[in-house]
């Protein structure tokens, strides 16, 4: 169940009460008794309701936090091939040797957690890519 039908079985369970208030005394202890049964049933499944709208809420939370994650994995340099717990940072740019003049880069990169570096060749125009 979700939220709503859990809102849906506590205004029930809130209008058998009501009844409850309203019956006379004239009623016999029947019609009370099975009122109550009623409402013992309408709040068991309230209580159903809010415990399955908790797990939910969990649950979402939950991938809320591995989105965040991989958001900031993404956002923030590619995981360390070596260790697989820093990143890598970009610690230099500079014009490659050969190819400097194509506007293509060597970047160095470093992991914030391990002594790991590496080289990237880096073209931003695209142009070691073949046309098609």
């Amino acid at each position: 169940m979700d939220i709503a039908a859990g809102l849906s079985l506590l205004s029930q369970a809130s209008g058998i009460v009501k009844d409850l208030r309203e019956i006379d005394k004239g009623f016999d202890a029947a019609a009370l008794k099975a009122r109550m049964a009623d409402l013992y049933v309408t709040l068991a499944d309230v209580k159903i309701a809010l415990s399955d709208a908790r797990e939910t809420i969990h649950d979402r939370d939950r991938q809320i936090k591995d989105l965040e994650e991989k958001i900031v994995a993404l956002t923030s340099g590619e995981l360390c091939p070596i260790c697989n717990g820093g990143r890598l940072k970009a610690i230099s740019v500079h014009a490659h040797p050969h190819l400097g003049a194509a506007g293509v880069q060597e970047k160095t990169l470093q992991c914030e957690s391990c002594t790991h570096r590496e080289m990237r060749i880096h073209d931003p125009e695209g142009r070691l890519r073949g046309k098609k």
